[in-house]
């Protein structure tokens, strides 16, 4: 089964051409407009994708050996949570794709595609499972009892890591998005220099807050603190709250698999910490290679294969909408019914 998947939740246009939950071809396109202007630009983001859109569908379809959307048995695009005008784009497009081609049309959870990322690999996920999003956008945690039953613990109040991370690498002059540049800088620092505070540390609280964190780390700044140092205890901050947190709803839960996903999970000290955590603890870990850690179209389509496998005539109506927010308890890939 060929499915063609298309991603444009937020700045990053992707396309993925999949045969059930293995890749064929894919393509990511980042937007760098975003960086003149110190984050998001939702108008421009949405323009970016309606110019780039096609031509990455071409290119994918030309790499799969395809011609047009004939071969195509199935579409997919994430529906939400995301920015709606970004959304939008990548919705219609496929809408319009699966009318025409008279195929069905799935739009998919942009939370669960992110797990989705692991899922019909060679490797498979254990259950009891615990997983850890996040992300630009999101930071939350989940139970999961199978794929078909993820069970949200708790979320951020206010922001979300990456949100923090590129926020601080901005006030230090490391750029926007600067979530890398910080990752790098803090490699020359020391943690250990600069006093941050660790917002809602308790591990048994399954929920997280960085805005208080952002500030403190800003006094700091401006009081003359070293970059660099910052950096790295900024990193070490958020990185233990992530773990402690996630480690501990992984013993609650007497999970034998612990998931993480989202842009976040390319940070090298997070990787390296859930490495050593879970081998203590005797855990499968799950991490997303660091090219799908960010927002693609391969976990969009293996949302769909999964979607499918569960219930091969799902679909979605042409009816189905954008939305910027998720607000539920039980995610599941599919995102409009």
């Amino acid at each position: 089964m060929r499915i063609l998947a298309v991603e444009t939740s937020c700045d990053d246009t992707a396309v993925a051409l999949l045969d059930g939950c293995s890749a064929i071809a894919e393509r990511v396109h980042s937007q760098e407009v975003h960086s003149e202007h110190g984050g998001i630009v939702p108008e421009l983001a949405s323009r970016a994708h309606m110019k780039i859109l096609p031509g990455l569908v071409r290119e994918v379809l030309l790499e799969g050996g395809m011609v047009g959307l004939e071969g195509i048995d199935v579409f997919a695009a994430t529906a939400g949570p995301g920015l709606t005008g970004s959304l939008l784009v990548g919705l219609a497009w496929s809408k319009a794709a699966a009318w025409a081609a008279g195929k069905p049309f799935l739009g998919i959870n942009h939370l669960a595609a992110h797990l989705y990322i692991h899922y019909g690999q060679r490797r498979r996920v254990v259950f009891p499972a615990v997983a850890l999003l996040v992300s630009g956008g999101h930071t939350s945690l989940f139970r999961m009892n199978s794929w078909q039953e993820i069970l949200l613990q708790g979320s951020t109040r206010d922001d979300a890591a990456g949100e923090a991370f590129d926020k601080t690498a901005k006030l230090t002059g490391l750029g926007y998005p600067g979530g890398a540049a910080l990752d790098i800088a803090a490699d020359s620092g020391n943690p250990d220099i600069c006093s941050l505070p660790s917002p809602m540390a308790d591990p048994a609280l399954p929920e997280f807050s960085f805005s208080g964190l952002k500030t403190a780390a800003k006094l700091l700044w401006e009081g003359g603190a070293d970059r660099c140092d910052l950096a790295a205890s900024f990193r070490k901050t958020v990185v233990d709250i992530l773990v402690s947190k996630l480690m501990y709803q992984s013993k609650e839960f007497g999970a034998k698999s612990v998931l993480a996903a989202g842009g976040v999970t390319a940070n090298s000290l997070l990787r390296k910490v859930l490495r050593q955590e879970c081998a203590e603890a005797n855990l499968e870990l799950f991490l997303p290679d660091r090219h799908h850690s960010t927002d693609n179209a391969l976990m969009v389509g293996r949302a769909a294969a999964a979607a499918l496998e569960q219930n091969p005539l799902a679909s979605s109506p042409l009816s189905c909408n954008a939305f910027a927010r998720w607000s539920g308890t039980s995610l599941s890939p599919i995102a409009c019914p």
